[in-house]
């Protein structure tokens, strides 16, 4: 009796570990499918939003955004797009690149709502490639909010509104991250093979294509970023799109509608690089051979500042404010950096000798 007694109380005992290990298994399996579905419910929900977010970003923003068309003797020549800057009652004003209008003679654009408009080009700017027009409207326009782009990180989702290729697609839409900021893209403004100027720029992989030029890059807040401005077009590569950030086109923008034109200081001298002579061009003009860097003045003009100052030709401008000139490039960068009527010192080299003179720009 007491043997199987024992025995029951041993199978009982083992049962009841049988039963405890599989309700263990079966809650371990449970919570292991419950965590599943908890992930992949987020994941569903977080892509849900994301895209909820972009779509209703791009509904909000689209009738903000305007297809630029440039025309000669009343033919379409060149379009872009543009980004409605502000409103002041009926005006509205659209900011767009310089390059979209500046061969036309005259520009209309259409917005969102299929409504054509003649516009008047209020100014633009070579330099910066920047333009601004505005034109009455009898309908609800809305503008942009401006953004800040010295907040702009590296990673952060963009979007590139606009019209590629022309009116017909009008309103698209593309999306892509901030590649790089504080970018320098070097520009040859009179195409003669040599950079005069360089911008700071955005980069960014969204799509920018001919025709986008002008319209907005705008951030996940809706926010005004840039303005969408150049691509880089070498076969070999793909997604380097470059915007104009916004923070430094609004001092261009206003200075347009303040003036229709950017007011920038002349010194009043035509220059050549040093590098670009030989040393046999050095012998001639009696250049020492040991000076590599600096530009030669090779004209004053009259009544400007340079002439004012006893600047004259045959001089090498080698200090600008105090600071080195080493190509003209960076010496439109220096003289424009001031303001007209600023006095500045500039150092020329005068058969060997280093001359300092006082300059008031005009």
């Amino acid at each position: 009796m007491k043997r199987l007694t024992a025995f029951l109380l041993v199978a009982l005992i083992g049962w009841n570990i049988v039963l405890t290990i599989l309700y263990l298994q079966v809650r371990e399996t449970t919570t292991a499918a419950n965590a599943q579905q908890q992930t992949t419910q987020k994941v569903e929900q977080a892509s849900v939003n994301i895209t909820s977010d972009v779509t209703k970003l791009v509904a909000d923003s689209e009738n903000k955004v305007v297809t630029v068309t440039a025309k000669a003797r009343g033919q379409s020549i060149d379009s872009g797009s543009g980004a409605i800057y502000k409103i002041q009652g009926k005006t509205v004003y659209i900011i767009t690149n310089n390059h979209v209008v500046a061969d036309g003679d005259e520009a209309v654009v259409t917005f969102a709502n299929g409504k054509e408009q003649q516009v008047t080009i209020v100014g633009k700017d070579e330099l910066t490639d920047l333009a601004l027009l505005k034109t009455d409207v009898d309908f609800k326009a809305d503008a942009f909010t401006m953004g800040d782009s010295s907040l702009v990180k590296k990673g952060e989702y963009v979007i590139a509104m606009g019209s590629p290729l022309g009116i017909e697609y009008q309103g698209s839409v593309s999306g892509g991250l901030i590649s790089g900021v504080d970018r320098r893209m070097e520009m040859d403004i009179d195409n003669n093979g040599v950079a005069d100027w360089d911008v700071n720029v955005l980069q960014t992989d969204a799509a920018i294509n001919p025709g986008n030029s002008g319209g907005p890059l705008i951030n996940m807040a809706g926010e005004l970023i840039g303005i969408n401005s150049m691509k880089i077009t070498d076969t070999s590569v793909e997604g380097f799109g470059f915007a104009l950030p916004i923070n430094e086109v609004l001092p261009i923008i206003t200075e347009l509608e303040n003036n229709g034109k950017v007011v920038r200081p002349i010194l009043g001298i035509s220059v050549q690089p040093i590098e670009q002579l030989s040393m046999l061009d050095k012998a001639y003009l009696g250049i020492d051979s040991k000076v590599e860097s600096g530009l030669l003045i090779v004209k004053v003009a009259s009544r400007t500042p340079a002439s004012s100052a006893g600047i004259r030709e045959g001089d090498i401008l080698v200090k600008f404010d105090g600071k080195e000139v080493k190509d003209y490039k960076q010496f439109r960068q220096l003289l424009y950096s001031h303001k007209v009527k600023d006095e500045v010192t500039i150092t020329v080299n005068r058969k060997g000798k280093e001359i300092e003179k006082t300059v008031t720009l005009e």
